[in-house]
């Protein structure tokens, strides 16, 4: 009975030593050989309004829906704003890890969007780059009807165009940080002193507060300015929460549309004069193809 008893343990003693070498030999051929490449910058594909360096998966469609309300000065006659509402529908998908092309259609000034993002600098720890670098064009289509002014139009007027770049960098697991330069084309002016052309430099910030939670920021300023009177820099706050499958976006902006062109260059209401719109982004992934 002794020698099974010793025999017995023997054999437990070797078992476990076979299973710790087995886990040394594991995390041997887990761990990293090289520069890792850092991510959840951001967790969705816009930080509020304006681009985050995040991009769909290869063979990922992300689906989001934006709404953005009324002014909330309105007041209780119009719910603080809820009873006015702006819709925005797009489409993105992933063609490849970095590169993503999306439409979309917005119900402000019934806007036509196609667009397309290539994340081309990773950042990565353990050496690397220490910032990541993400390219973003996209082509408007302005719907509304023209006015009877006698003024000759056509369809290409209707047409603008943003390109940016997303400078980006995750400088913790909490905080992350972006500076957005734009340049924004439209062939059409409303003004004759307006230019066609304008430029804009944004910044972008997000803080994660736990595992489901952070809160997200932006502000873009106007270069040169002013382009024209009445115009405002864009600022939004939000909070963004995590489920899993969705991320909800809820924030609060001084801007109406919720396009490139719109909150970068017609952005008309300010915080200070308490001009302000209640929105949210709901953002779902669906997986359609190989990874």
């Amino acid at each position: 009975m002794m020698r099974l008893s010793q025999a017995a343990l023997v054999a437990l003693l070797t078992l476990s030593l076979t299973a710790s070498a087995q886990d040394d030999l594991m995390d041997f051929f887990d761990a990293p050989t090289g520069p890792e490449v850092v991510t959840s910058t951001f967790k969705a594909g816009r930080i509020i309004n304006v681009q985050s360096p995040q991009t769909s998966g290869r063979g990922e469609v992300n689906f989001i829906i934006a709404h953005r309300f009324g002014r909330i000065s309105d007041g209780a006659y119009a719910l603080w704003g809820l009873d006015n509402a702006q819709m925005r529908m797009g489409l993105d998908f992933g063609v490849t890890d970095q590169l993503q092309v999306g439409i979309a259609r917005s119900s402000f000034g019934k806007t036509l969007e196609a667009n397309a993002k290539w994340r081309f600098l990773e950042q990565k720890k353990g050496g690397g780059s220490p910032i990541s670098l993400t390219g973003y064009s996209v082509w408007m289509r302005d719907g509304l009807r023209f006015p009877e002014d006698g003024i000759e139009r056509r369809g290409v007027h209707r047409l603008s165009y943003v390109h940016q770049i997303v400078i980006a960098r995750k400088f913790s697991p909490e905080f992350s940080l972006a500076v957005i330069p734009s340049l924004v084309h439209r062939n059409l002016v409303d003004q004759p002193a307006r230019p066609n052309d304008a430029a804009t430099v944004g910044f972008g910030f997000r803080y994660k507060l736990n595992q489901r939670l952070s809160v997200n920021g932006e502000y873009h300023v106007l270069l040169p300015r002013p382009i024209q009177d009445g115009l405002h820099n864009s600022l939004s706050l939000g909070l963004d929460i995590e489920t899993g499958g969705h991320v909800f976006q809820l924030h609060i902006t001084n801007s109406r549309g919720m396009f490139e062109r719109s909150f970068l260059t017609e952005t008309y209401d300010r915080w200070q004069d308490g001009e302000l719109y209640f929105g949210f982004n709901i953002n779902r992934v669906f997986q359609v193809g190989k990874r």
